[in-house]
Formats: C-alpha cells, sequence, structure tokens
C-alpha cells in the first residue's frame, strides 16, 4: 500500500515513481520562507534586500532571490539551485539566486546535518559574544564561505566580520529563532561544539 502512494500507475499499467516538479517542492516551502522572512523583518533585521535564507532539498537548495526584501517575499523570489561553485551557479527560476548563493553551498557542503540557513547583514557588524571570522572577504564568495564553514563546524551560529550574522538550523525556523535571538546584544553566549548555552545577564 506505502509502494503505491509513493508511486504512479502509468499508462501502460506498470507502476513507476512519482514525478516531482520543481515548483511543486518550492510551493511546499514558499510559506516557510515568507513566515520567517516576515518574523525577521518585525524584529528590525530586514531592511531592504539585507539578508537571505535558503534551505536544502533533493538535488540543490532553495534560496531567495537576489534583491529580495526578506519581510516581503513572494513565490518569484524563491529559486532553486542545482549546484554552484567560484566560476558558475546553476538555478531555476524567474530571477537570479542571492549574490551570496555560494557561500550557502560551501556551508552546506560542510554540514551535511543542516538542513536551514538564515542571514541577515544589518545591525552590528562586531560583536565579542560570538564567534567572528577573521577576514572581511568580499560577500558571494568562495573564500568567505570556507571561512564561515570553518567556525560553522563548531556552533550554529557566528559573525560574519563586517557583514552580519549567519545561523544554521535543522529548519529554516530553527536557524531564524536562532539568529533572532543571537542579534540580542543583552544576552552572551558560551560555546560548545554543535551546543550553544545561554546565560541571561538582565536577571542580575
Amino acid at each position: 500500500m506505502a509502494q503505491e502512494e509513493d508511486s504512479m500507475i502509468d499508462v501502460d499499467g506498470v507502476l513507476r515513481p512519482d514525478v516531482i516538479s520543481i515548483q511543486e517542492i518550492i510551493n511546499q516551502h514558499v510559506q516557510e520562507f515568507i513566515e520567517n522572512g516576515k518574523q525577521i523583518g518585525e524584529e528590525g533585521l530586514s531592511i531592504g534586500s539585507g539578508g537571505n535564507l535558503s534551505v536544502r532539498i533533493p538535488g540543490g537548495i532553495l534560496i531567495t532571490s537576489t534583491g529580495s526584501e526578506l519581510c516581503n517575499l513572494q513565490s518569484e523570489d524563491i529559486i532553486f539551485v542545482s549546484e554552484a561553485d567560484e566560476n558558475k551557479i546553476y538555478y531555476v527560476g524567474s530571477k537570479k539566486p542571492s549574490s551570496e548563493t555560494i557561500n550557502h553551498w560551501v556551508i552546506y557542503k560542510n554540514r551535511k546535518d543542516i538542513m536551514a540557513i538564515s542571514h541577515v547583514n544589518v545591525g552590528s557588524k562586531e560583536d565579542k559574544h560570538l564567534l567572528t571570522t577573521k577576514k572581511e572577504f568580499p560577500y558571494g564568495t568562495v573564500e568567505l564561505g570556507n571561512d564561515a564553514a570553518k567556525l560553522l563546524r563548531k556552533v550554529d551560529i557566528i559573525m560574519l566580520k563586517k557583514h552580519g550574522l549567519i545561523a544554521v538550523g535543522n529548519s529554516l525556523l530553527q536557524a531564524t529563532n536562532l539568529l533572532i535571538e543571537s542579534a540580542d546584544n543583552k544576552k552572551t553566549y558560551s560555546f560548545a561544539p554543535m551546543m550553544i548555552i545561554k546565560n541571561d545577564q538582565t536577571k542580575k
């Protein structure tokens, strides 16, 4: 029975796997992008096109388009990327994917366990309570992606030097919540591998 639910019987009567289009996958995730983008906007962390979101899917990733506003995302702002390297990005969509697509791609490549990335580049660009990349690499480069990936092997959120916060998680909601919580400068964090221990200093 389970096999029939996951498959289709073609016109010749032979049972074959269902065929799922990229648009179907985008439709499954679009509300997730919209809700998380609005949440970031409500926290004052989205100004103009200052940030990007992505999720890992079979065959690649979905990522917000270049120039899109996180607080006002539409279905056409969600772009499928099948492959990316320092020379080319292969995508499907009416708009181009985020200019920081290669950063996301490199991080996913290094963190096989994560399913989503949330990034904003507004607010403080220096924050002593978060691990920070040592060099200021241009955004949207393999160099920045590799530098970020090194720190993200240890923790789930970091500060990109002069460029804002980037958080990873098992879902877009988890990554976004971590990003928003960490943007609160009233709290400090100490880090252990793959875990954040929070100390609320406001009670002292």
